[in-house]
């Protein structure tokens, strides 16, 4: 259902209140609000699938569009397939792959540009999501360069949004807040998750989420389809070196409301909650997650706070 864009900017600047931390499961059930988190396929060999317990959606991360319209799979050679299956059922989880990142997106300019390299493109990705029993497809394309890419981005995703009808399977779109989108790519996808992260010096805090999301509804995307990603890693302010929200807790033992130690600056705890507070409040798709091998374990856990936080919210 769509927001319109003055309940969504009221809802944008409501002052978010504390919570009470009770713990549930998993979120399931919280209406069709996302937690979303990304697992890279460097972490495939060193991750504990049950430490992604509480999100809906698990991203694998990534393949690689082709030249001709293809997809190179070659990084997802040591996927755990069985296991993230097993995990997908019996945690009712949607198991969705991205095609692209940033490092890996140049064959798209290539591919969007032509009506057959799209058809081979969105037919090569169906197939390969019904072999690995997908529930859908995110395409993060860093960056199209000028008006005429962006218009070919509409064509690509609308292509896939026919090949995908047929067999259920959801489309999202991965952003940055001051990427174009032309309406038609709006229309294709069933959410668009934005990259509210690697800012300048304070990389993603609290104000510039809200105005990043403020943006996309400015532009009139529609609230329902946003999905506000969180950084679980810092950044050094000047050298823009990242580092784990793991190693952040293990080296610092930083308190809850901090979120700056000496030159790094991430989201502690209470950022979180207070985004997590911003999303549900301003009646958005759901939270998105870079990247769940980097969060920290037991009760410092990010994660862990995210579901606790929707799971209250759900009740």
């Amino acid at each position: 259902m769509r927001r319109s864009k003055s309940i969504g900017s009221l809802l944008l600047i409501i002052a978010l209140g504390s919570m009470s931390p009770v713990l549930a499961d998993d979120v399931a059930g919280f209406s069709d609000f996302r937690v979303a988190g990304y697992l890279p396929d460097y972490r495939f060999a060193e991750f504990d699938i049950k430490s992604a317990q509480g999100v809906t959606d698990l991203i694998l991360f990534s393949a690689e569009p082709t030249a001709d319209g293809g997809l190179n799979l070659e990084r997802l050679q040591d996927c755990p397939w069985q296991e993230l299956l097993a995990f997908k059922t019996r945690h009712r989880v949607r198991l969705i792959l991205t095609i692209g990142g940033w490092e890996r997106s140049t064959h798209f300019a290539h591919v969007a540009a032509d009506a057959q390299r799209r058809k081979a493109f969105a037919d090569a990705v169906v197939r390969v999501a019904l072999q690995q029993r997908l529930d859908g497809i995110d395409i993060d394309w860093e960056h199209p360069k000028d008006a005429a890419e962006q218009s070919a981005y509409g064509e690509l995703l609308a292509s896939l949004r026919s090949a995908f009808e047929p067999h259920g399977l959801m489309l999202t779109v991965t952003i940055a807040a001051w990427q174009h989108l032309p309406v038609s790519a709006v229309d294709s996808v069933d959410y668009i998750q934005v990259m509210a992260y690697d800012h300048d010096k304070e990389h993603s805090t609290f104000e510039g989420a809200r105005r990043d999301m403020q943006t996309l509804i400015d532009a009139k995307f529609p609230a329902a389809k946003l999905v506000l990603g969180l950084p679980f890693y810092g950044r050094d302010v000047q050298s823009r070196n990242a580092t784990t929200y793991r190693e952040i807790v293990a080296k610092f033992r930083p308190e809850p409301t901090i979120d700056r130690v000496g030159q790094v600056y991430y989201n502690g705890p209470e950022t979180i909650r207070r985004k997590v507070e911003l999303a549900i409040d301003a009646q958005l798709g759901g939270l998105m997650v870079w990247e769940l091998g980097q969060d920290a374990q037991g009760d410092q856990s990010l994660l862990k706070l995210i579901r606790t936080v929707v799971s209250r919210r759900s009740q």
